[in-house]
């Protein structure tokens, strides 16, 4: 099964395999856009870097929560209305705002398949927790992870999105024993150092999570994009790790898988 990935910048990235085409969370907005986090305001310091035809395709869209860095308002209008979307409760609110419909609502622990362009598609929500303190966790509000196990041409490959998250026992006990071909771990050790301390993935809990994993390969997402994710890329680097592979956004790759 050959597939390839294009990341964008931030959480957002393009999967292609074949004809069939999956993006996630479109966070669009240019370089210089300030959001407003109610307790934190946030300067991309990233172009999003993609051509002006790449997301007409798309046929499924993963939205993992409703933060602006993950769903913007000129992601949204990427949305096709042909295109599946499939969300969490809070995110469903938001796309209905703006005039999405035909949304279908994950919750953790639930899964649904789908058929498109020749292949099958098992989609399951994983547990975000994104906050490695309980009360930040809470602020943070709920988000999804998603596990996709895609079959087609008697080939299947799994892939794992973690979202928003940190390192938490609950993750592992909702993927179980499961294989994961591909794990894509949103970075950058959002918030790392305030009093809110950390909200996304660092370093030390990525070679951790490859650990129990074992993933075949590794892509990180979520990183330099904004002034709120602290971690530096470098640090990501400095693992040396075989498995993970970097790019800079609007780069698209074939994956060896």
């Amino acid at each position: 099964m050959e597939f390839f990935i294009q990341r964008v910048g931030g959480a957002t990235a393009i999967l292609r395999v074949g004809e069939l085409r999956i993006a996630i969370d479109p966070v669009l907005c240019p370089k210089g856009s300030v959001q407003d986090y109610f307790w934190f305001k946030s300067r991309r310091i990233e172009e999003p870097r993609y051509s002006p035809h790449d997301f007409d395709q798309i046929d499924l869209w993963l939205i993992t929560h409703n933060h602006e860095d993950h769903l913007d308002a000129p992601g949204i209008r990427q949305i096709r209305e042909e295109a599946e979307v499939i969300c969490n409760g809070n995110a469903r609110k938001k796309l209905l705002r703006e005039g999405k419909g035909h949304l279908k609502v994950l919750k953790r622990g639930r899964q649904m398949t789908l058929s498109r362009k020749g292949f099958d598609i098992y989609v399951e929500a994983i547990p975000a927790i994104h906050g490695v303190n309980p009360l930040s966790a809470l602020l943070a509000g709920r988000g999804n992870g998603y596990y996709l196990r895609i079959s087609g041409g008697g080939e299947t490959c799994s892939i794992y999105f973690t979202g928003d998250t940190v390192l938490k026992e609950k993750i592992f006990k909702a993927l179980g024993d499961r294989r994961v071909d591909l794990l894509l771990p949103n970075m950058g050790a959002a918030m790392q150092g305030s009093w809110i301390m950390t909200l996304t993935l660092n370093a030390r809990m990525l070679e951790k999570m490859i650990a129990r994993l074992h993933p075949r390969l590794v892509v990180p997402l979520h990183y330099g994009t904004f002034e709120h994710y602290r971690e530096p890329s470098e640090k990501i680097e400095a693992l040396a790790r075989p498995e993970i592979m970097m790019l800079s956004p609007g780069r698209e790759v074939r994956l060896p898988l």
